[in-house]
């Protein structure tokens, strides 16, 4: 990207005859903004006037950031942006991490993920929790046998990834049992590993086209939400062999080898809530 061309310009991904828009600066501040509920236009968010105004700026400034005419914001500018709108830690991170995402720079070369004989004994070791390796981008690089037995089809040639598992095997919506909050999580998640793991040099383009294919994952993208952790310690998953309910507590980790992609996937099996009550 050469100095002073637009940050949001070619953000996104052709599927067929549409496209699928990649986070952006410009873009995420307004929908922070339109969706503010500091403004005084109840169905409308916060005005560019009002957020200019909170952030001790100009109104033009803010529309060229908008609309991604305007250099890299500054730190300290993007603490009064996010200041003023009241933003959560997820979404203040977010704008952080776009400030510095050029997805229209020519991609690193993708480092291929390094899955050693005693990566794949760790993970095989800590069953009978589900566990696995995947990376920024959810590519399942290697399962478990009990997470690839209760993720039916994960670890199939043409899946192969948590969010392709998601939308294209039907198998999900019966294992999943909160599907739709977790499937968006999933989304929001990537959304937010997609900026932050810019440096890594993986290359989405490939997956965002097949899962544009979903217009479950269309709609669920379009909602703009970011996240970079879970929104609860469990998720109910069923054992479809064993006609069960497992309550996992599910962690993503990063794992700490320098330069990796790698994250470590965990689900502990911790039995149903404790019902009764102290006396």
């Amino acid at each position: 990207m050469t100095a002073g061309a637009s940050p949001d310009s070619s953000l996104s991904v052709a599927v067929g005859s549409g496209v699928v828009k990649l986070p952006a600066f410009g873009t995420f501040l307004r929908q922070l903004r339109q969706q503010s509920q500091r403004g005084r236009r109840p169905d409308a968010g916060m005005s560019r006037a009002e957020l200019a105004t909170l952030a001790q700026r100009g109104v033009s400034y803010i529309t060229k950031l908008e609309q991604g005419e305007a250099q890299a914001p500054s730190f300290a500018l993007i603490e009064s942006l996010a200041d003023a709108l009241k933003v959560s830690d997820a979404e203040r991170q977010h704008l952080h991490d776009l400030s510095s995402f050029r997805p229209t720079d020519p991609p690193a070369a993708p480092r291929a993920p390094s899955i050693t004989t005693a990566n794949k004994a760790y993970v095989d070791n800590l069953a009978p929790a589900l566990s696995g390796f995947v990376d920024a981008a959810w590519n399942v690089i290697y399962a478990n046998p009990v997470y690839a037995r209760i993720y039916r089809h994960i670890d199939d040639p043409e899946i192969g990834n948590v969010l392709l598992w998601f939308f294209f095997v039907p198998e999900s919506r019966r294992i999943m049992m909160e599907w739709e909050r977790e499937a968006h999580l999933t989304v929001d998640w990537l959304r937010g590993l997609m900026v932050d793991n810019h440096l890594y040099g993986l290359d989405c383009t490939d997956l965002m086209k097949k899962l544009s294919r979903s217009p479950e994952f269309c709609r669920m993208w379009e909602d703009g939400d970011v996240a970079l952790g879970r929104h609860k310690e469990e998720m109910l998953v069923r054992d479809l062999d064993r006609g069960t309910t497992l309550h996992l507590r599910a962690q993503v980790l990063k794992w700490p080898e320098p330069a990796s992609s790698l994250q470590l996937y965990l689900g502990v099996d911790v039995g149903p809530p404790d019902s009764t009550s102290a006396s």
